[in-house]
C-alpha cells in the first residue's frame, strides 16, 4: 500500500518576521496612547489582534487560487454591504463608515467586549485588490484596448470607490482608487491611458469633495495654510508639535504629554504622532523603515509569483498597506489634508486589523507559490460540480415550472 506523500510549501519568513514586530512595536504604541483612559482600548485591541491573526492564518492555508474562483461574490455581496451602510448606517464624525454596531446593546462594553463595527468600506479595499487581480488577469493583450481596458477599469473603480464617497469615506475611496490604478500599471496598463484617467477621475474626485461639506472643512485650512501657517488645520499643527518635541531620542515609552487632551484621537489617526513624541527621530525612521522592508519583501513576492492572479494579488496587498501607511505619515508631518487614514498595525480598529493581517495572510499564502497536483485538481473539481449543481437547479426549476 502506498502512502500518499504530503507536499509542503515554504513561505517568505522575513515577511512574517516583519509583520511580528509591526504588530509587537504597534501594540506597545497603542498602549502608550490609550492606557490613561483606561484599559478597555488596548483590551479590546488585543482581542481584535487575536481575531485577526485567527482570519489571517486561514487565508494563509487556504490555496489563494480559490479567491480567484470567488472574486465576482466577494465584489457582490462587498458592494451589497455598502449600500445597506449608504443607506441606513449613522454618522460617526461625519461619516456612514460601520455597518453592524458591537461596541453597543451586549454589556457595557459590546458583544464580547471587543467593541469596534464592522466596516464595509474597509473590507472593500481588499475585496477590490482580489477582484482587480482576477480581471485584469483574465484581460491578457486586450488590456490596452480602450473599450476592453480602461473603460471597464473606470466602471470598475468608480462604482466601489463612489459607494464609499457616498458614505463620506474619502480617504477610504482615494486609497482604493490609488492601489486599483497602480495595479493596471503593473498588469501593463497603457501608460498615457492611465496618465489621462488619473488627470479626469483626480478632478472629479477633487470636485466631489469639495462640493461636500466634510470635504471643505478638511480641504480648506490645508489649502489657506500656505498662505498663512496660522490657520493651518489643528490636528496637523498639533502632531508637528508632538513631532518636534521628541527631538532624536524621543521623551521615552508613555512619557509623552501631547496625547493629554491635546493630539485629537491619539490611539488612531494620530497615532505616529505619539510616535515622534515619544520615541523621537528614531522610532519614526523605525516605523517607515519597517513598512519599506514590509513594501522590499511584498514586491519581491509579486515578482517571484509566475502566475498572474498570485503576483497581481501579491502586488495589490502590498500596495494597500503601504499607501494607507504613507498616507496618515504624510498627513502627521503636514504634507497632506487630514484624512482619517489609520496606520496599519498600529492604529485602533476592529475590522482595520482584520483586513491588514487578513491580507498579510493571503500574500504569505501567495509566497508559497500556487500548490499543484492534487490542489488544482481539488480546485478545479469543486468549481466544476458548483456550476453543474447551479445548472441542474436550474433546469429542474424550468422542468417545474413547466409541469405547473
Amino acid at each position: 500500500m502506498s502512502k500518499r506523500k504530503t507536499q509542503t510549501y515554504d513561505f517568505d519568513r522575513v515577511l512574517l518576521g516583519i509583520v511580528i514586530v509591526l504588530l509587537v512595536y504597534g501594540f506597545m504604541s497603542l498602549f502608550s496612547a490609550t492606557f490613561y483612559v483606561g484599559d478597555f482600548l488596548w483590551q479590546r485591541q488585543l482581542l481584535w489582534i487575536g481575531i485577526a491573526l485567527v482570519v489571517g492564518f486561514a487565508l494563509f492555508r487556504i490555496p489563494y487560487p480559490i479567491w480567484q474562483k470567488m472574486a465576482l461574490l466577494l465584489m457582490a455581496v462587498n458592494l451589497l454591504g455598502l449600500l445597506v451602510t449608504v443607506l441606513f448606517a449613522g454618522e460617526t464624525l461625519g461619516a456612514r463608515r460601520g455597518l453592524v454596531d458591537l461596541s453597543s446593546g451586549v454589556g457595557p462594553r459590546g458583544l464580547f467586549g471587543i467593541g469596534s463595527s464592522v466596516q464595509p468600506g474597509v473590507t472593500a479595499r481588499l475585496v477590490a485588490v482580489i477582484y482587480m487581480a482576477t480581471w485584469l488577469a483574465s484581460k491578457g493583450d486586450q488590456l490596452n484596448k480602450v473599450m476592453y481596458g480602461l473603460v471597464p477599469f473606470a466602471a470598475i473603480i468608480g462604482a466601489v470607490a463612489g459607494m464609499v464617497v457616498a458614505q463620506k469615506d474619502l480617504s477610504t475611496a482615494l486609497l482604493i482608487a490609488v492601489t486599483g490604478i497602480a495595479m493596471f500599471f503593473f498588469a501593463g496598463g497603457d501608460p498615457i491611458q492611465i496618465f489621462l484617467f488619473v488627470i479626469l477621475s483626480g478632478g472629479a474626485f477633487a470636485l466631489v469633495a469639495w462640493n461636500m461639506p466634510h470635504g471643505q472643512e478638511r480641504l480648506g485650512p490645508y489649502i489657506q495654510s500656505f498662505s498663512d501657517p496660522d490657520k493651518t488645520a489643528y490636528q496637523i499643527l498639533q502632531s508637528m508639535r508632538a513631532i518636534s518635541q521628541g527631538g532624536v531620542w524621543g521623551e521615552g515609552l508613555g512619557q509623552g504629554r501631547m496625547k493629554f487632551g491635546y493630539l485629537p484621537v491619539p490611539w488612531t489617526d494620530s497615532i505616529f504622532a505619539v510616535i515622534g513624541e515619544e520615541g523621537g527621530l528614531i522610532g519614526c525612521v523605525l516605523v517607515l523603515a519597517l513598512f519599506g522592508l514590509f513594501a522590499y519583501r511584498g514586491y519581491r513576492v509579486t515578482l517571484s509569483t509566475p502566475d498572474a492572479f498570485g503576483s497581481l494579488t501579491a502586488f495589490g496587498i502590498t500596495t494597500m498597506v503601504v499607501t494607507e501607511a504613507l498616507m496618515n505619515v504624510l498627513v502627521m508631518i503636514g504634507l497632506f489634508p487630514p484624512t482619517g487614514t489609520a496606520l496599519p498595525f498600529f492604529s485602533y480598529g476592529g475590522t482595520q486589523m482584520v483586513m491588514t493581517l487578513a491580507a498579510v495572510g493571503l500574500l504569505l499564502g501567495v509566497s508559497r507559490g500556487r500548490p499543484k497536483g492534487d490542489w488544482d485538481a481539488v480546485l478545479d473539481r469543486w468549481w466544476r460540480d458548483g456550476r453543474a449543481r447551479l445548472s441542474r437547479s436550474g433546469r429542474r426549476s424550468s422542468f417545474t415550472r413547466h409541469r405547473a
